[in-house]
């Protein structure tokens, strides 16, 4: 049974985790406020800012990854939530392009070395329920990510684009807590990582290289899928059923909500079921949901296809990076560089290659390219190997 203690700790994570994608999910509706006040003369400026985010947070994140398995960094939490906050503390008060794409870039990497550090912190406290506790350390991601255009909007309501000044708050606090218990997390990680050493030497654990590539397969396939439904969801409920541009942002809200819920349930009953069986299970079965979606004319029936495939979906996300970690026994920080970081930064850049296809053939071809994405991707979990039952940390059932 898993110590209060070390329960604790996992929810610090969670928060850490809440406030670097606070800061980097709340990214896109400041660049827009900034949009409306001339601060940006362009859409294609928008992209490009959020191109180059997305680039650098895809290029560092697997080498802070390795960077914190090399030795016991815990402070790399810290500075990457300092980071993060930066990068977007200034950018409402800046009128220098060039500042513009530094203070973006700074922001991407912030999340960039959060993630692999953190991430590999919730695997050290969270053995005794890894899944439950990987799901609860991505489910203050995803809040992060869904909060933050809301947490912003309303302190622009106040203090219009100086509100970008107060994104530090939460991050600062996390700061605080992680620098007060530093000592104490390098300890633990120096515990583990001499675990890990005695393992290597005696050859106990060994890592699956080949389900690991298999992996990150089938997460660039699902990061393409769901990265471009989401860009694209309110713009298909209003051009393709006339839905009320309010209606439709309350959707994709909805949508989010679910699929929090469905990653805390689905890293849980992992545990139970087994982290390759519910990830297969659960896509599979969200493939007929996807398909109502896309050939549905009716917006109502649609929407009802629309959650339980973002649900089954959401499910497989927490079971999927300990997977990772699982096939990288060795290597934890970097499987959580890339199977957070990496695969679905990929997602970010293919987006916007579908959005040419939406303005050359219509918006209902890009629910068919994500579709089929879908499916690829669903199918790919057959590909998964098992992780060897001799590995005590790599154990499946």
């Amino acid at each position: 049974m898993q110590s209060p203690s070390f329960q604790k700790e996992n929810i610090f994570f969670m928060l850490g985790h809440f406030s670097t994608d606070l800061a980097h999910g709340s990214l896109p509706v400041i660049l827009a406020y900034m949009y409306q006040a001339g601060h940006i003369t362009s859409y294609s400026q928008i992209a490009l800012l959020l191109m180059a985010n997305t680039f650098i947070n895809a290029l560092v994140q697997p080498l802070a990854g390795s960077l914190s398995d090399a030795k016991p960094r815990p402070y790399l939490m810290s500075i990457g939530i300092l980071l993060s906050f930066l990068g977007v503390m200034f950018i409402g008060v800046v009128h220098n392009e060039l500042l513009l794409y530094c203070l973006v870039c700074v922001n991407g990497l912030g999340s960039a070395i959060f993630h692999p550090a953190g991430g590999k912190m919730a695997n050290i406290f969270g053995k005794a329920k890894l899944g439950k506790n990987m799901s609860i350390f991505s489910v203050g991601g995803n809040a992060g990510m869904a909060i933050g255009p809301f947490y912003f909007t309303g302190l622009y309501l106040i203090f219009s684009l100086n509100a970008t000044l107060l994104m530090c708050i939460p991050g600062i606090i996390m700061i605080i807590i992680f620098l007060y218990k530093n000592r104490y997390y390098y300890v633990m990680a120096k515990r583990e990582q001499d675990l890990v050493k005695n393992a290597q030497k005696n050859n106990v654990e060994q890592e699956d290289r080949r389900g690991f590539l298999l992996l990150l397969l089938l997460l660039f396939l699902r990061s393409s899928g769901w990265f471009s439904l989401t860009a694209f969801l309110s713009l298909y409920y209003m051009h393709s059923f006339g839905v009320q541009d309010e209606i439709a942002s309350i959707i994709n809200g909805v949508v989010f909500i679910f699929g929090t819920l469905a990653t805390f349930l689905g890293g849980t009953i992992s545990d139970l079921f087994g982290f390759r069986k519910l990830i297969v299970v659960s896509s599979i079965a969200s493939l007929p949901f996807i398909f109502i979606f896309v050939l549905s004319h009716n917006p109502i029936l649609s929407t009802m296809g629309l959650i339980p495939f973002a649900f089954l979906f959401f499910t497989a996300m927490s079971p999927c990076v300990v997977l990772g970690q699982k096939f990288l026994c060795h290597h934890v920080g970097m499987s959580t560089g890339f199977t957070i970081g990496l695969s679905m930064s990929f997602g970010g850049m293919i987006a916007p290659l579908l959005g040419k296809v939406g303005d050359s053939y219509g918006i209902e071809n890009i629910m068919y390219i994500v579709c089929a994405l879908i499916c690829f991707a669903s199918l790919s979990t057959l590909l998964l190997p098992k992780t060897k039952e001799s590995q005590s940390n790599c154990e499946d059932k």
